[in-house]
């Protein structure tokens, strides 16, 4: 009889003996450790998500080759497996929500050199490498038009000009330049190029007094009726600053005087001190001085900038104001970042992370770049709000927005079941970005550069206050009396030699 049982080794397939694994060296630079991580994970890892998780200390550099970090693979296979998810989601959802410089720059018709000023000046949020969000782009197309810096040559050509008559309007007072650089020009010479605020330009085409007509049509080789208003300004001028000068040293104050581009007139203000003269006086003497009279009709006593320049050196008297600024889980959300520094000096007041009750939204995150994990230790705001109150009691509190900066700060208040006190009167707050634009002249809304960190971004919005403190267009301070100057408020014909004696 024949057997025809089988054995287990004839009916199981021999097992195939498992792939060995790839060998890694023990330490690698960003892109190979990128490549790495994406072989074992299956995310797509860059050499950003790398980069990331150095800074969030998931990872450290042991060693360096020709200048570059390296890292440990050891570590990288041990880094969470989640925090690499969120990582790279974070930079994927980046990447779709941004266009790199060049990108942004074809997308609304700009210069790249302006997408990189804005981007340096906060008007346009920057992230990741050099991306630039694509919503602040639009919203900068719709709403900044003008904003672009252009060359004399591209002005003549907006003003409908030759080129060789921009010097005139120059020479007029009518526009100064808003930037220059210097553009190599072969191996061993550079030239200056002047550039202009595309809608200061616009605006000269609007100028009273001017008939751009008759320049347009100028033949070629033929006198620009331009230069006549180039021969008149340095008359002027010299007349208002001459002015100027002999008001600061009447009244021993500050004297601003700038010559608008808009109006093609001067305008002119003074620092309100004991003794200062009132605008009526101002006035008086203006008509009355031989060589300003002339001008009178053209020049503007106390503008707007004026009344916000003398409120602004107020608030940067010692102990006058603090600058606050807030980071927050969305707009108008809760606050997770607190700053506050002391208008005066600059000295930081309080600085902290703040936990909130509900989590950050994405598009906060890309902007501040504050995670729930960064403030999952954080303190509640109840328990920052005494130091809050502290260092704001008695003091104006100036925000760069303080509608959006009051409605979180006492929002929070309200979440924490306590009292606002001196927080809540609008009177204790003071809008730098409000005043910015009105000391400006301008009706658009302006971005704040700083770097979307609370005390960073109060740091710029206290620059701001500064730069308005400084007056627009010349400073005339009073100067030192010399042997023989008459001596103020002393008997006719005592002059500073006599009184010595």
């Amino acid at each position: 009889m024949t057997d025809t049982t089988t054995t287990a080794e004839a009916t199981v397939p021999e097992q195939a003996a498992p792939p060995e694994e790839k060998t890694w060296p023990e330490a690698l630079g960003a892109n190979r450790l990128a490549d790495m991580l994406a072989e074992i994970t299956g995310e797509p890892v860059r050499a950003l998500d790398v980069e990331v998780l150095v800074e969030r200390e998931a990872l450290a550099e042991v060693d360096r080759y020709k200048g570059w970090p390296l890292y440990s693979t050891e570590a990288a296979r041990a880094v969470d497996a989640e925090l690499l998810r969120t990582i790279v989601a974070e930079r994927v959802a980046w990447f779709e929500a941004s266009l790199t410089r060049d990108e942004a720059a074809e997308r609304i018709g700009w210069h790249w050199s302006d997408i990189a000023r804005m981007g340096r000046e906060g008007r346009i949020t920057t992230g990741r490498a050099d991306r630039y969000l694509i919503a602040d782009l639009d919203k900068l197309a719709a709403e900044a038009d003008g904003e672009q810096y252009i060359t004399a040559q591209a002005a003549a050509e907006v003003l409908e000009i030759r080129a060789a008559d921009w010097r005139y309007v120059e020479a007029a007072g009518w526009i100064a330049p808003a930037e220059t650089y210097e553009r190599e020009v072969g191996r061993y010479r550079t030239v200056t190029v002047v550039l202009y605020r595309l809608g200061d330009v616009r605006d000269l085409r609007d100028m009273p007094g001017v008939d751009w007509e008759a320049a347009r049509g100028v033949g070629r080789g033929k006198p620009s009726p331009l230069r006549e208003y180039a021969k008149l300004a340095p008359t002027r001028a010299d007349a208002v600053k001459g002015f100027c000068q002999e008001l600061a040293d009447r009244h021993r104050t500050t004297v601003w005087a700038w010559h608008s581009p808009y109006s093609g007139g001067w305008e002119l203000d003074w620092a309100r001190i004991e003794g200062a003269p009132t605008k009526e006086g101002v006035r008086a003497e203006l008509t009355a001085d031989p060589a300003v009279g002339p001008y009178a009709d053209e020049i503007t006593l106390c503008p707007p900038w004026g009344r916000i320049t003398r409120r602004a050196r107020k608030l940067l008297e010692p102990g006058a104001a603090v600058v606050l600024d807030t980071e927050t889980t969305d707009l108008y959300g809760q606050t997770i970042e607190l700053g506050v520094v002391d208008a005066a000096t600059g000295k930081v007041l309080q600085d902290t992370l703040v936990k909130p009750t509900e989590p950050i939204a994405r598009g906060a995150h890309f902007v501040h770049g504050i995670s729930d994990k960064d403030v999952a230790d954080a303190r509640s705001f109840a328990v920052i709000l005494p130091r809050l109150r502290k260092v704001t009691k008695d003091r104006i509190i100036c925000a760069y927005n303080v509608d959006f900066d009051r409605a979180v700060v006492l929002g929070d208040v309200r979440r924490a079941g306590k009292k606002p006190g001196h927080l809540e009167p609008p009177e204790s707050w003071y809008c730098l970005m409000n005043a910015y634009a009105e000391w400006l002249g301008s009706s658009r809304w302006l971005r704040l550069g700083g770097g979307h960190r609370a005390v960073g971004d109060a740091l710029a919005a206290r620059d701001v206050l500064v730069r308005m403190a400084q007056g627009r267009g010349s400073t005339f301070t009073p100067q030192p009396a010399a042997p023989g100057d008459p001596v103020l408020g002393a008997p006719a014909g005592t002059t500073l030699a006599a009184a010595d004696a």
